[in-house]
């Protein structure tokens, strides 16, 4: 695991002739996915890149996402408004305390939202345009600073991620967070972010659906298998698989 985290990287760029262009790798060997903004075109679009193919003319690209800047920047307006009550009645509706948090036993790593962690896990190059996890890192900094909870760990606007130890593992429990200026402590289980997570989808699913293009179909049929949700009735099935 260590290894393939090795493996990982970001790598982005931005000029007044081209745009924004940032790439990251694929679950497949020798391929990337890149998001970009072309200024000449004023499109923002999604697409894999195959590497592997070095013949000259050959079609390496292909894209799954196409959508004007102003109908990308509209959307992106609409569903900031939609994510941001949603993430704060969620955050709300979680309201708990420290010693309920310590009865459950739960471990956190202060290391991992640290200042300190980001320049020493990650190495950057060409003016922080390109990101990558040092191959000398120490790992025992993160293995050696999983602690049990305790309220010296609770700095403000700050969020935690919470574990439970059991047989030998950890397993992902949910977050943890302290607002300042509220007052209080908050605890979303990983159940209630995951589906929080997967109505966002559904929510951005919709949308996109609701002004269906031709260039937005390889994304929207992406997008159906991962969330395949019963409300979906036949008729839209059957359009975005033909």
């Amino acid at each position: 695991m260590v290894e393939g985290l090795k493996e990982l990287f970001l790598r982005f760029n931005y000029t007044d002739e081209k745009g924004f262009i940032l790439n990251v790798p694929s679950l497949n060997n020798g391929e990337h996915l890149t998001l970009g903004f072309d200024n000449k075109r004023k499109e923002f679009n999604i697409h894999f890149t195959n590497d592997n193919i070095t013949v000259p003319g050959a079609k390496r690209r292909e894209f799954i996402f196409a959508m004007s800047a102003f109908r990308f920047f509209l959307f992106l307006k609409r569903f900031e408004v939609f994510y941001n009550q949603s993430i704060v009645n969620l955050i709300l509706s979680s309201k708990t305390n420290l010693g309920k948090l310590k009865k459950y036993k739960f471990i956190v790593n202060t290391f991992v939202t640290s200042d300190e962690a980001e320049d020493k896990l990650i190495h950057k190059r060409k003016n922080g345009k390109h990101w990558k996890f040092r191959e000398n890192f120490d790992w025992n900094l993160i293995a050696d600073n999983f602690n049990y909870l305790e309220e010296s760990d609770l700095n403000s606007d700050e969020v935690l991620i919470a574990y439970k130890y059991n047989k030998g593992h950890l397993s992902l429990q949910g977050f943890i967070y302290k607002f300042e200026n509220l007052k209080s402590i908050y605890f979303i289980p990983i159940k209630r972010f995951n589906r929080f997570a997967k109505n966002m989808a559904i929510a951005m699913y919709n949308y996109l659906n609701a002004y269906p293009t031709e260039e937005t179909l390889p994304f929207r049929q992406l997008m159906f298998e991962r969330l395949k949700h019963p409300y979906l009735n036949k008729q839209e099935e059957k359009s975005l698989q033909s």
